[in-house]
């Protein structure tokens, strides 16, 4: 039987994000700040393969550069700041990956690391996470390396085999169970409306870990963990660890 990779109840959806910008330095230490033991980032690549800790395949939303990240170098986007009109958080950069994880090493806070390659761009991205991993995370915190993509979770197991992997979904699909034990993953992750009480039943009834994405409401957190999910995705983990530890 499978056996879950635990992570925190309350997980910081990429980071703070409800109040300092997403996916930044910023937003993992306001994390931890308000009480926060592990957080979700997501992580793509430079066109140089350097692996970047940013949401979008473009630029646009979160930065003040534009067009694909992943056409650009490394120095390039070392030099571009994770935009927001977020008062506090004018001059935020854009991570590498390897900083946020020395951040979260020296916070001593799990991570659910989200591998999000840009489409034709599934392996270079899950090797270059699987890199910075290897060379860097503390095995002694809790980390899950998760994806919607089917080809970057089969590249993380087969370059990674001893880290955690989760396969994110928005709905259930009905070949859950066969793509989870295909791709080894010992978690799904899923959008918190989609889920009702049998699938809950049956995924924890399968020793799956079961988190689910993106709950900003304790009404819509209470409905979940008595269905027995075992945390949840917040963009405003100050608000939610009030009611819940």
């Amino acid at each position: 039987m499978t056996e879950p990779a635990l992570l925190a109840k309350i997980i910081a959806h990429r980071g703070a994000s409800g109040v300092a910008p997403e996916n930044t330095l910023a937003a993992i230490s306001l994390a931890a700040e308000v009480g926060a033991k592990c957080v979700e980032i997501d992580a793509s690549i430079s066109s140089d393969n350097i692996a970047f800790v940013h949401h979008d395949d473009t630029l646009n939303r979160c930065t003040n550069g534009s067009g694909y990240l992943c056409a650009h170098t490394a120095a390039e986007l070392d030099s571009l700041i994770a935009s927001s009109n977020k008062a506090g958080f004018e001059q935020e950069p854009l991570p590498r990956l390897s900083s946020v994880v020395a951040l979260l090493s020296s916070l001593q806070m799990g991570l659910n690391l989200e591998i999000k390659p840009t489409p034709g761009l599934e392996e270079p991205t899950a090797l270059a996470v699987c890199d910075v991993i290897r060379d860097s995370w503390p095995g002694d915190l809790p980390l899950v390396l998760s994806s919607f993509s089917r080809e970057a979770l089969a590249v993380a197991r087969d370059t990674l085999p001893g880290a955690a992997r989760a396969l994110i979904v928005c709905a259930v699909p009905t070949d859950w169970h066969h793509q989870t034990q295909l791709l080894q993953c010992r978690n799904l992750h899923m959008a918190a409306p989609l889920l009702d009480p049998q699938q809950a039943s049956d995924i924890n009834e399968a020793g799956l870990g079961l988190y689910c994405f993106t709950v900003n409401q304790i009404e819509e957190a209470k409905r979940l963990f008595a269905m027995g999910v075992d945390g949840v995705f917040t963009d405003y983990p100050a608000e939610l660890l009030k009611s819940f530890s």
